[in-house]
């Protein structure tokens, strides 16, 4: 389970066979893999006496709206909507898949390794790219690594990194997640993603370094240097000859000077603004899901939610964050960094609902806001039936 379903779920979410067959490096078709890696683990939870968590339905309440407007309404005005309700009906299987192997008792192990292989796997494809060994961008000059696009791997390091802090207890390891993963970030040039990824470090950091100073002071002294490195490397490749690459030019100037000005994107701001006009269109029910990232670009997750499936889906999507936020304040802090993790991107991100990291990211953080299970038993009713008695305190049984 924990070795297997976790070298399956994380390749999924690192995307890792379908950037590999987009770059030609693989011949395997990316929705076989999915198939097969859904298949095993569905068949490996069946295997390990899966446990019930009422928490599913909140987690599979808005993913199957959106695939059942997409497949059975149909009210996309899109060429591309038969397809998008095949990728969402993919996407329902990988977090079905996702939700029972965390249903069992090695659940959180499992995907424990799950996001420390995506980071390793996100990150070094990233650097094979920088390297000239293969290409996998849609953007030239910013790398993307297995994900395609440079603004999916900032999201998908930082929700790993919320995994990882919550389950990990290793602050030493945790550490080397972190640096690796502002590699990654660093190599896409992302604006967000620094911030997003600074912001959680920082905050780690700090909370452990009482107990881990003497470590934090060595890593300072081999980081900084190799710091200063990295970004004299970053800077030199946004020059090409006597020419010079503006986007990435401008975006490594305003991380770098933390100018919050330059840290802004004008183009967004249209996008932005077209969504929400697109909005104002059809307020109450929306265009249907997959317009939005075909015909409209608003790079806001509560416009883009809007804007395909109504108020419904806007307060659908809403109730669910605002759900994990307050269970994790009642509980003191329970899973934060990840609830952060999957906050921060919303006013920033779009499609990511769709991703398999996300599915990962929301499915662990809802199992470890509600931790209670119920073991699904099928039992006669006898005078010589005993009570039965349960190991765990987070474990009911429900006879049917």
């Amino acid at each position: 389970m924990v070795w297997g379903c976790g070298t399956l779920l994380g390749l999924l979410a690192a995307d890792a066979v379908i950037g590999s067959y987009n770059a030609g490096l693989l011949p395997l078709k990316p929705v076989l893999f999915t198939l097969g890696a859904v298949a095993a683990c569905l068949g490996a939870t069946l295997l390990n006496k899966p446990r019930f968590a009422p928490v599913v339905f909140l987690v599979l309440a808005l993913p199957l709206v959106r695939t059942f407007d997409a497949i059975v309404l149909q009210r996309a005005a899109a060429s591309h909507a038969g397809q998008t309700g095949m990728d969402l009906l993919r996407m329902m299987l990988v977090l079905v898949a996702i939700l029972g192997v965390l249903s069992t008792e090695h659940g959180l192990r499992t995907v424990r390794w799950a996001a420390v292989l995506a980071i390793l796997l996100t990150v070094a494809s990233e650097l094979a790219e920088a390297a000239g060994l293969a290409k996998f961008t849609s953007i030239p000059g910013r790398y993307s690594g297995f994900n395609g696009h440079p603004n999916f791997p900032p999201v998908l390091l930082c929700e790993m990194l919320g995994i990882c802090f919550a389950l990990l207890p290793s602050f030493r390891l945790n550490f080397l997640l972190i640096c690796l993963s502002y590699v990654g970030v660093g190599l896409t040039y992302g604006r967000s993603g620094f911030v997003v990824l600074t912001l959680m470090s920082c905050l780690y950091i700090l909370k452990n370094a009482r107990r881990n100073l003497g470590f934090l002071l060595l890593c300072a002294a081999i980081a900084v240097p190799l710091a200063g490195a990295g970004v004299a490397i970053l800077q030199s490749s946004t020059q090409k000859g006597i020419t010079k690459d503006k986007n990435t030019a401008d975006r490594m100037e305003a991380i770098l000077n933390l100018d919050f000005e330059k840290l802004k994107s004008p183009e967004r701001a249209k996008d932005l603004a077209d969504g929400w006009e697109a909005v104002l269109q059809k307020p109450l029910l929306g265009h249907g899901t997959g317009m939005s990232g075909s015909r409209w670009v608003p790079h806001n997750e509560y416009v883009s939610l809007w804007l395909e499936m109504g108020i419904p889906g806007l307060l659908l999507f809403v109730g669910t964050l605002g759900a994990l936020v307050l269970r994790s304040v009642m509980t003191g802090g329970t899973a934060g960094y990840l609830v952060f993790a999957i906050m921060a991107y919303t006013p920033a991100g779009q499609g990511r609902i769709e991703m398999p990291h996300f599915c990962l990211a929301i499915s662990t953080a809802a199992m470890l806001l509600w931790p209670r299970r119920y073991l699904l038993v099928t039992r006669s009713a006898s005078k010589s039936s005993g009570p039965t008695t349960q190991g765990s305190s987070n474990h009911h049984p429900l006879v049917g």
